[in-house]
């Protein structure tokens, strides 16, 4: 498991903590939501325990914790002075600015940003069909290219002055943890924020 260092309520799970039950009792939190992922862009707020429609979902509510799935998208975990949000962002979420409606729901000036271990460049090779999309964070090496998802993070953090901290940890490459490019496995690993 990695604690955020940015934010003391968020951490990451790895491979090996596959009970969402188990964590919950282990850091005290009564009640979740978490989101039926799409690969949209769609943010919405949480008020109670459930499953909502969206790939991003953001509380003020004390008795909530929030969760993200992953298994090579980012697992991104937010907090500011009210809120706290989680969100996951695959190529289609890094194309389609999901992370830009996320925001908007924060103050800027207090916003943190907690990116955990993802499909990192080393190992995310991608086709003309993802690359068209998102050729300002492609590598090419011998001819391949790499894409480089959390690059457009840091840039966003750079233009509007927010703290982020980002996993170097890649999915694919570090057996540690769950990864669908790898082995097209259906287990998932945790992001988790609480108030």
């Amino acid at each position: 498991m990695i604690e955020s260092k940015l934010i003391s309520k968020a951490l990451f799970t790895d491979k090996s903590f596959n009970n969402l039950e188990e964590l919950l009792v282990q850091i005290g939190v009564k009640s979740h939501a978490l989101m039926e992922q799409t690969h949209s862009d769609k943010v919405v707020h949480a008020n109670e325990a459930g499953i909502y429609n969206s790939d991003g979902i953001i509380t003020s509510n004390k008795n909530l914790g929030l969760v993200v799935r992953t298994a090579d998208c980012i697992p991104i975990l937010l907090k500011d002075d009210i809120n706290i949000g989680a969100v996951h962002v695959g190529w289609r979420g890094v194309k389609n600015k999901i992370i830009n409606n996320a925001i908007k729901h924060f103050n800027l000036s207090e916003l943190l940003m907690s990116v955990g271990p993802h499909a990192q460049s080393c190992c995310y090779e991608v086709k003309e069909d993802v690359s068209k999309y998102l050729y300002k964070y492609i590598d090419i090496r011998e001819g391949k290219k790499y894409l480089d998802m959390s690059q457009s993070l840091k840039e966003l953090s750079n233009e509007t002055g927010f703290q982020i901290e980002v996993s170097t940890i890649c999915t694919i490459c570090d057996s540690s943890y769950n990864s669908y490019r790898e082995n097209k496995t259906n287990k998932r690993q945790y992001g988790f924020i609480w108030i």
